[in-house]
């Protein structure tokens, strides 16, 4: 398993607006915004600041799962912004591409995967520290 981490480069505010409007931007939908630290709390615990965005685009999912729909089970995408031990904001990504190998997927939908990821790698380019 491969997960992208990157440190980014703006505080935790900052960057729930820069994101949010890059994805906007990329013609993807923000499905659901997970508040982990707020749902520990809610159990009486504790941990350091972390959302999950659950987001993507509707079209390109659906024309992979056409192909798969076990995929279904992994899509739509997910980033996570999070605090490490040094409350160093953090993003990290699980790349499709690497993921959807498994799946029964023509070349044309192992294309998209790659490119889907290309162009997530590229929005992250934008607020994280390279």
């Amino acid at each position: 398993m491969l997960l992208l981490t990157y440190k980014s480069k703006y505080d935790f505010n900052e960057l729930k607006i820069k994101l949010e409007s890059l994805m906007i931007k990329k013609g993807m939908k923000i499905f659901s915004v997970i508040d982990h630290t707020k749902n520990a709390s809610s159990v009486g615990m504790k941990i350091n600041r972390s959302i999950l965005y659950i987001f993507g685009n509707p079209r390109n999912g659906t024309l992979l799962m056409i192909q798969d729909m076990r995929i279904g089970v992994i899509l739509p995408l997910k980033l996570l912004i999070w605090e490490n031990e040094n409350k160093e904001l953090q993003i990290t990504y699980y790349p499709l591409y690497d993921i959807l190998k498994e799946f029964k997927l023509n070349d044309e939908g192992l294309a998209m995967a790659k490119n889907i990821d290309n162009n997530i790698i590229e929005m992250l380019k934008e607020i994280v520290v390279e």
